[in-house]
């Protein structure tokens, strides 16, 4: 499972542009494109950035051989959630 969550502090930094110290910075130039993917969706902003950056991570994952093969053979399902901090709910996405 490939798991986003409520307000990610990493998503809204992204969202914002503003350089963030040491190694968390390499983790927000990757979710910039799902930024922009998100952006002028209906809804939440963060939300949707959060669930974009979810479907974006489990592309990179299919593309791998490794992964991709256990997939195509029913050994290995790969989903995305959404796991959201009010309810304590984690809430499949698609």
């Amino acid at each position: 499972m490939v798991l986003g969550h409520e307000n990610c502090g990493a998503v809204k930094a992204a969202m914002d542009g503003k350089l963030v110290p040491g190694q968390i910075g390499s983790i927000i130039a990757a979710i910039k494109s799902a930024v922009e993917v998100a952006k002028g969706q209906p809804g939440n902003p963060v939300e949707n950035a959060v669930k974009a950056n979810v479907f974006q991570q489990i592309k990179i994952m299919n593309s791998s051989p490794v992964i991709n093969q256990l997939v195509q053979e029913n050994k290995l399902k790969v989903v995305g959630g959404y796991y959201d901090l009010d309810q304590g709910k984690v809430y499949l996405i698609n």
